[in-house]
């Protein structure tokens, strides 16, 4: 018998530095049996600094500068964290993540870069724009640029980076408003660029000063209020908006984590990245500091460190000897001067050309290309049997057996049709073997909810769901799981009460299979909690596959109300449609981060806040989940009485990316049999745009049918509550089928 290996060791990474996506790459390239890899982050997207001053100039766009860290992390098969660090306790090896339970790891790569150091200058947190951390200075930039372009611009720091930031200002000022800014760039030493040699900085001065910069060297800067900072020697410059790009601190956190920090707070560590008093701790950047052999806080250093670090990590693991890492003294730094040219200075050496500029873009686009133009294998497709299964053509099978990867999360359930054909068998089949006909459940059975009469008033509603790994954040996944099971009971007109889990974990170490529980299962109690329900037991077992439901038992005093088809009954829904092909094409690595995230958001995000403010109306609903948005909405006319749905395509809310996703041709597993369990009476739309009617969603959203005043009534008061909603269409009485309207 096969079997993958027990997960026996747990490498955790802080951070998405330079040094790290190296690190990823690596390990996606060829994976470590029994590794379990994690990695922690605040944005999805890592920007490459080196490409940063040709972004801000207009010459790279955003997504030309960053790495998916969403698709490298899936790649390396390691879980993604998307949350901030609050803490490192290295003598427990354990970190505090920012609304999470704490969580442990074996092995620790750090990679964070450094923060800006607004402490050095009084004011500067409140009143300057610091560059790093680069996410948070690109969000303030594009801010500043989409309100107005300000003609007065201070850029504290005359190192390499503030001048490659003011010369950038300056050309993007000129190229998108029509005039340069004036800029004025303050150094506290008494030259620009004193880290480089002397001719470095003269060429730099005579680039700044063409493009109308005013260089103010031996200027120490020492407070900063709103529109004006103030010299040490008394003189005040007005400004409208400040840059700040000074020497970067060490993050807050590090200071209580255990480690032995160097005397300005960075991690300290020997030639081989391997933290000086935890050597199960490794760090690289500008977080940490080689005691024997430091390095300027600059890019080119973490770039370089990237293949030190996976190679060490490795032999670690391995319980083989790191080795020492000697950076060069001479690194070769080109300084972009946003004219089509730029300044090479390498040791004493420095020159000026447009052919400097040249080979700086091919450096950058190589660097950046080698963790964005990834591609790995394709899935290896199943043996199709053909003597059994016949010569028809991969295109032509619907059936999800025959996809080479199956769609997890709702999309991993049966087709619809399949399904209601395979419950008239069974029933038929238990029937004719003395099963009691009124135990057997109804025809097709179509909706996920049982309704149970009690002996006192008011019925119990009880649903049962399973889901698989779909998001690799198992946090996420544990509350994914519970709002997902939740949402039958909110269908149903019920509240739930009761809730048992089951959960299957694969084969690992009993710590690590441990706190893969614990992350589990504090994502799905937060959720339950959150609905007043509360977790009354559970089973657990192992596979090799990760799988976790609930079984939730709720209460309702009344049913809901069959709608009187003879008003204009409108379909509320309350979450939009995408996360089926967003996460099918993640799967194939071909969704971007930033698409991911948010429909993790609105996975994780449940049904309870609308079924409140709908209660009272006591509507017909369904959760839109696994059969898509037009079979669940033919179910739900059904039960109200009507046959046809009448859906309005620009009405149908869609989550970023879901039709990028769709153009591209990505479809979940379950789709094309969702669409064949549809009756389509029109064809008023292109099958691209109709085609995320068929998308299978895992915990989606509400389908409510209401008067179309009460509808309307209904969204606003959703709305207010930070709940939006749309009406995507209407029953049809007398029809059957589905009705699309352009």
């Amino acid at each position: 018998m096969q079997s993958d290996p027990p997960i026996v060791g747990d490498l955790v990474l802080i951070g998405g530095g330079h040094a790290q996506v190296a690190l990823l790459k690596s390990l996606a390239m060829k994976p470590v049996p029994g590794l379990r890899t994690t990695l922690i982050c605040r944005e999805i997207d890592t920007p490459y600094s080196g490409m940063l001053p040709g972004f801000v100039e207009g010459v790279w766009s955003a997504q030309d500068i960053h790495v998916d860290l969403s698709r490298l992390a899936s790649m390396a098969g390691a879980r993604l964290i998307n949350a901030p660090v609050a803490a490192i306790h290295a003598d427990d090896k354990r970190i505090e993540i920012t609304g999470r339970p704490c969580l442990p790891y074996d092995v620790l790569t750090v990679n964070t870069g450094g923060e800006p150091n607004l402490a050095a200058i009084a004011g500067a947190a409140s009143h300057c724009i610091p560059v790093k951390p680069i996410g948070l200075f690109l969000r303030k930039l594009a801010m500043l640029t989409e309100a107005s372009f300000p003609k007065r611009l201070a850029i504290i720091g005359g190192g390499a980076a503030g001048c490659e930031l003011a010369l950038a200002l300056s050309a993007r000022w000129q190229r998108d408003a029509g005039r340069r800014p004036e800029i004025r760039v303050f150094g506290r030493a008494a030259r620009l660029v004193p880290e480089h040699p002397q001719r470095a900085a003269r060429l730099l001065h005579q680039a700044m000063t063409k493009a109308g910069c005013s260089i103010h060297c031996a200027a120490d800067v020492t407070r900063v209020d709103d529109g004006r900072l103030f010299l040490e020697n008394g003189d005040s410059y007005e400004f409208d908006a400040c840059f700040l790009v000074n020497s970067v601190a060490p993050p807050s956190w590090l200071s209580s984590s255990g480690l032995t920090l160097d005397e300005a707070g960075f991690i300290a560590v020997t030639a081989s990245l391997q933290s000086v008093s935890h050597p199960e701790v490794f760090a690289a950047g500008d977080v940490a500091t080689i005691t024997t052999d430091p390095r300027p806080k600059a890019g080119v250093y973490a770039v370089r460190a990237g293949p030190v670090l996976a190679q060490n990590i490795r032999r670690f693991i391995a319980g083989q000897r790191t080795r020492s890492w000697r950076p060069q003294t001479r690194a070769l730094a080109i300084l972009g001067t946003a004219d089509g040219g730029a300044i090479a200075i390498r040791g004493s050496h420095a020159s000026r050309s447009r052919l400097w500029w040249w080979l700086k873009k091919r450096i950058d686009r190589r660097w950046i290309a080698k963790y964005t133009e990834l591609s790995m294998p394709p899935p290896t497709t199943a043996n199709r049997l053909t003597g059994i299964n016949g010569r028809t053509k991969p295109a032509e099978l619907k059936d999800p057996a025959f996809e080479p990867m199956r769609c997890l999360g709702c999309g991993a359930k049966t087709g619809h049709e399949t399904l209601v054909a395979a419950m008239r068998e069974a029933t038929a089949a238990a029937i004719a073997l003395g099963a009691n006909a009124a135990l057997m459940p109804p025809d097709g059975l179509t909706e996920d909810s049982a309704v149970l009469a009690t002996p006192q008033s008011g019925e119990m509603v009880q649903s049962i769901d399973v889901i698989s790994e779909l998001v690799s954040d198992p946090f996420i996944l544990g509350r994914i799981a519970a709002v997902h099971a939740m949402s039958d009971i909110y269908a149903a007109g019920a509240v739930p009460v009761w809730a048992m889990a089951s959960v299957t974990l694969a084969a690992a170490r009993a710590d690590l299979q441990q706190s893969q529980l614990t992350q589990l299962m504090t994502g799905g109690l937060m959720a339950l909690s959150e609905a007043g329900a509360r977790l009354i037991g559970g089973h657990t077992g192992e596979s090799q596959a990760l799988n976790i439901g609930y079984a939730v038992t709720g209460w309702r005093e009344v049913p809901p109300e069959l709608p009187n088809l003879q008003d204009d009954i409108r379909l509320i829904l309350t979450k939009p449609l995408g996360s089926g092909v967003i996460m099918a094409a993640h799967m194939q690595l071909a969704a971007r981060g930033e698409w991911v995230a948010g429909a993790t958001r609105y996975m994780a995000e449940g049904n309870g806040r609308a079924a409140k403010i709908m209660a009272p109306y006591r509507p017909m609903m369904t959760d839109v989940t696994g059969f898509g948005l037009a079979r669940h909405a033919l179910n739900l006319a059904e039960r109200c009485g009507a046959g046809g749905v009448e859906i309005s395509m620009p009405a149908v809310p869609l989550m970023a990316g879901a039709q990028s996703c769709l153009q591209d041709g990505h479809r979940s597993s379950l789709h094309e049999m969702n669409q064949a369990s549809v009756r389509m009476i029109n064809e008023a739309t292109s099958p691209t745009q109709a085609a995320i009617l068929f998308d299978p969603q895992t915990s989606g959203g509400l389908l409510a049918a209401l008067p179309a005043g009460v509808a309307e009534k209904v969204c606003a008061a959703l709305a207010d509550q930070g709940t939006p909603a749309n009406i995507v269409g209407r029953l049809q009485p007398g029809q059957s089928g589905l009705t699309l309207l352009a």
